[in-house]
C-alpha cells in the first residue's frame, strides 16, 4: 500500500484499473461442457456373471453444460498488473 494514500486514492485507482481491464477484456460468456461420471447399481439377474454379488455396479458418463466467462482470467491479470503499477499491494493481516 502507498505510504501517503487514503481510501479515496485507492477508489480512484481501482476504478481506473477496472475500466481499463473491462474495456480490454469484456465479459465474454460461452457455453462449455464437461463430462462427469456417476455410479450406478443394477440388480444381478440370472444371466449375468455377478460372482455371487447381488448387484452389478458401474459408472456412466453424463455431459453437463455450463456458462463461463472466457475473459475472466485475462481481465483479472490486467487489473492486478494495473493496480501494482499504481503501487498498490494486497496484504493479509491476522488479528489475535
Amino acid at each position: 500500500m502507498k505510504n501517503i494514500a487514503n481510501a479515496e486514492d485507492f477508489t480512484i485507482s481501482k476504478g481506473a484499473c477496472e475500466t481499463l481491464s473491462e474495456e480490454k477484456f469484456p465479459v465474454k460468456n460461452e457455453v462449455s461442457q464437461r463430462t462427469q461420471y456417476t455410479s450406478y447399481y443394477l440388480p444381478c439377474g440370472k444371466k449375468d456373471d455377478c460372482k455371487n454379488e447381488k448387484y452389478i455396479s458401474g459408472q456412466r458418463p453424463e455431459t453437463q453444460s455450463y456458462v463461463m466467462d472466457v475473459n475472466s482470467g485475462s481481465r483479472q491479470a490486467l487489473f492486478n498488473q494495473c493496480i501494482k503499477l499504481r503501487e498498490w499491494t494486497s496484504e493479509t493481516k491476522w488479528f489475535p
